[in-house]
């Protein structure tokens, strides 16, 4: 492997951590909403790969259920960019992307829900 697609392919896996970690992150806010049986929307956090991004999204629980509904789903905000990802569903103000290659992957292995 060239040293540009070795460099490329740690750019991949950074950013597909960073995504990762946003989704955990995402997971405690639902858990503790549900915990403490708070009702209405739920601020979550893009889950896009920038890790600078503090954007919210306010979504109800069964909402983001369903982003979550399988493991290489992801909450974005609209405008912002997802690596190795389609767009599934457009919504106001956010989108659910379906990652492949490299971020599917790592998404996979590191969903805490199967």
């Amino acid at each position: 492997m060239a040293r540009n697609d070795e460099a490329s392919t740690e750019s991949e896996e950074r950013a597909a951590r960073n995504e990762v970690v946003f989704r955990e992150a995402n997971e405690k806010l639902e858990s503790k909403r549900l915990e403490l049986d708070i009702g209405g929307p739920t601020p979550f956090l893009c889950e896009c790969g920038n890790p600078d991004c503090t954007e919210l999204i306010r979504l109800s629980l069964e909402q983001y259920e369903h982003v979550r509904s399988r493991a290489n789903r992801f909450l974005i905000a609209t405008g912002h960019y997802a690596l190795d990802a389609v767009t599934i569903e457009e919504h106001a103000g956010y989108l659910v992307v379906e990652k492949h290659g490299i971020a599917g992957r790592i998404a996979e292995e590191d969903n805490r829900r199967t």
